[in-house]
Formats: structure tokens, C-alpha cells, sequence
């Protein structure tokens, strides 16, 4: 195969001069740089009109349509930051046709891979099976990447379960994972529409490769679900640990308010001053009635921890 990144030729003959020979094929890609050249192969070419906006356009989501022999293929690759980046594919007999806005180091990659199989760079359909793979390897790291955080944010809740930021994190997270779960659902089908085109440079060769990366990226779709999923039972979780430590706030004040409501009630009793109160001019009244107080807290506090109430003895309610 003719390898031609972005290339920067005479509008005469581009086509005859890069035209394939025997069994050659040729795979051009352009970037929005090299976007006259590409306009004039595809007015060489005989492009349908409308897989010629598409492949300089974009396309929103990814998606695969035929035209009168060409077989356009709108992919989206994944960037390590989680960001993604579409890049559209017109595929012919002896021709494939890239496009990216901008460079990506994607590009580099299926070349290596292209000069590492030089038996399989002289058929469209294995380039078109390199540039399914290496997609669905960057979708692949970064659901790993992804794995990585939540079980970074499970250790988070426990750790400081009452963090504002592991909220705000969790819904930046389920945003991003909604984006890329329509992106991948999308390419899902974009990939098993391509494993059954009737098309002469996908064929019974090419079809077990096409068949391998579609079982591959059928582990995304079902991994964004499930992180979607272990998401939500982390908000929840927090907001179980939250509650579990509110409700200890409570009870500690509970007990407390149980454990000074009888010396309340005594100091009460001795603060009305009636004048047949014996205790009154006792001559250790006042230390009696601190000591009473005392003792009826100490009791209840005794009680408490008995019961299981107070403190972390392991004691179950009775």
C-alpha cells in the first residue's frame, strides 16, 4: 500500500500518479490543512456528493453508509484526556480516503501498524480493520482508566465521606460517561454494519478480524453501564455515611439531654424556695443535691454503656 499523509501535490494528475497498481491499494489521509488537495482527489474520484460532505463535514455521532461502491465509515477515537475526536473513512476497492480536522497521533499509529504488516497494508479492508482495532484499544484503556478513578472515589467516601468534592466529581463523571455511552452504542452498530457489507475488500479474510473487534468493543457499552451504575451506589453510599454519622451526632445529644434532664428536674425541685423544704437549711443540703445529681448521672451513663448505647463496647441492644 501507498502511504500519503497530507499530501501537498499538483492538481494535475493526482489521481493517475497515486493511482493503484495490480493488487496495490493507496490510503491517503488529510487534515483541514490539506483540505484542497483532498477536494480535488474527491473531484477526481467521482465521489457521491454526499459522502463527500460527510467525510469533510463530520458526522455527529458514528455511522457507515455505501455509495456506489464506496463504503464510508465515520468513527470516533478516544483521546487520553476522555475527550474524543472524529475521524471519516472512505473505503474503495483499491482506495481509502482519512480525514481528521486536526493531526492525532492515532494516524502514527496505523502506519506502524501498516509498515509492522506489509502483507496486509495491500487490502482496504485489513487498513480499515487497523484503524477499528486501534480505536477500540484507545476505548479499552481509557474504561480502564476510568475503573481506576471509581475505585479511587470508593476509597474517597470512606475515607472523607463528608467531602462536597466527591459529589461534584461524581456528576462530572456520569456526564462524561453518558457523552462516551452514546458514542459507543453508536459505533457498536457502525462496526457490525461493516462485519456484514457485501463489499469486495471485506470478505471472508477480512471478516474474523472485523468479528474479533467487535467482541472487544462490546465490552465498552457494557462497562460505561456498569460504571454509570457503581456511580450512583457511591452518591449513595455517601449519603449513607452521612447519615449514619448525623444520626450518631443525634443520639450522643440524646443521650446527653437524657443524662442532664433528671439533674434538671432535681435542681428544679430544690430551686423553688418554699419555706417548709427541710433541706433548705440543711447544713449539707447543697452537697447532697450535687452529689444526688452526680449519681443519678453516673447511673444513666452506666445504663447507657451497659445497653450498648454509649461508647463502642460491641454490646448488642437487649
Amino acid at each position: 500500500m501507498s502511504i500519503h499523509p497530507n499530501p501537498r501535490l499538483p492538481l494535475g494528475g493526482i489521481y493517475e500518479r497515486h493511482a493503484p497498481a495490480g493488487g496495490q491499494s493507496c490510503w491517503f489521509h488529510f487534515t483541514a490543512a490539506a483540505k484542497p488537495d483532498l477536494e480535488r482527489l474527491l473531484s477526481s474520484l467521482s465521489i457521491h456528493p454526499l459522502a463527500r460532505k460527510r467525510l469533510i463535514g463530520g458526522t455527529d455521532i458514528p455511522l457507515v453508509d455505501e455509495y456506489e461502491g464506496f463504503l464510508f465509515v465515520s468513527l470516533f477515537i478516544i483521546r487520553p484526556s476522555g475527550r474524543t475526536a472524529n475521524i471519516r473513512l472512505l473505503a474503495a476497492e483499491q482506495h481509502i480516503i482519512s480525514y481528521m480536522d486536526e493531526d492525532d497521533p492515532f494516524i502514527g499509529h496505523v502506519k506502524e501498524r501498516l509498515l509492522d504488516h506489509r502483507d496486509q497494508a495491500l487490502y482496504p479492508g485489513y487498513v480499515l480493520y487497523h484503524f477499528l482495532d486501534l480505536a477500540v484499544a484507545r476505548f479499552l484503556q481509557v474504561i480502564d482508566q476510568i475503573a481506576d478513578r471509581i475505585q479511587a472515589l470508593e476509597r474517597q467516601v470512606f475515607a472523607t465521606p463528608f467531602a462536597n468534592e466527591i459529589g461534584r466529581e461524581i456528576y462530572r463523571m456520569k456526564t462524561h460517561l453518558h457523552e462516551l455511552r452514546q458514542v459507543a452504542e453508536a459505533q457498536e452498530e457502525a462496526i457490525k454494519t461493516i462485519r456484514h457489507a457485501e463489499l469486495p475488500y471485506i470478505n471472508a479474510e477480512t471478516n474474523p478480524y472485523i468479528d474479533e473487534v467487535a467482541s472487544r468493543f462490546a465490552r465498552v457499552p457494557a462497562a460505561l453501564d456498569a460504571f454509570k451504575e457503581s456511580l450512583s451506589a457511591i452518591f449513595d453510599l455517601q449519603l449513607s455515611l452521612k447519615s449514619d454519622h448525623m444520626n450518631v451526632i443525634m443520639k450522643t445529644l440524646t443521650l446527653v439531654s437524657v443524662i442532664f434532664l433528671p439533674m434538671t428536674f432535681i435542681a428544679g425541685v430544690y430551686g423553688m424556695n418554699f419555706s417548709f423544704m427541710p433541706e433548705l437549711k440543711w447544713r449539707y443540703g447543697y452537697p447532697f443535691a450535687l452529689l444526688l445529681m452526680a449519681t443519678v448521672a453516673v447511673l444513666i451513663a452506666l445504663y447507657f454503656k451497659r445497653k450498648g448505647w454509649w461508647g463502642e463496647t460491641g454490646t448488642k441492644e437487649k
